[in-house]
């Protein structure tokens, strides 16, 4: 089904206070791409995503950057131009250097 496709109801992960499963489908999905940048760029490699899962992952991570920055999990966002490639801006978002 793709990225388009979407999630319902909530989820508890191990607290009682329940999260709507389309966001930790985003959180989650944003964690893959993150991490794989990570892990390809220590590897010498160039991964690659579709572009509509680069975007889910943009708004996952522009919506909670802030929330994100201040409870460390994101450095302070490294510029990056608007006409960058779609992953540069996300990674960009998340203080990491996408060169």
């Amino acid at each position: 089904m793709g990225c388009a496709r979407r999630l319902g109801g909530d989820d508890r992960h191990g607290g009682p206070q329940a999260t709507p499963a389309a966001t930790v489908g985003g959180m989650v999905l944003g964690e893959l791409v993150v991490h794989g940048w990570d892990l390809a760029r220590a590897t010498g490699q160039r991964p690659s995503w579709d572009d509509d899962v680069l975007e889910r992952v943009r708004r996952e991570v522009e919506a909670n950057a802030e929330l994100g920055r201040s409870i460390g999990i994101y450095g302070p966002q490294t510029p990056v131009p608007e006409d960058a490639p779609l992953l540069h801006r996300v990674l960009g978002l998340t203080g990491r250097g996408p060169i």
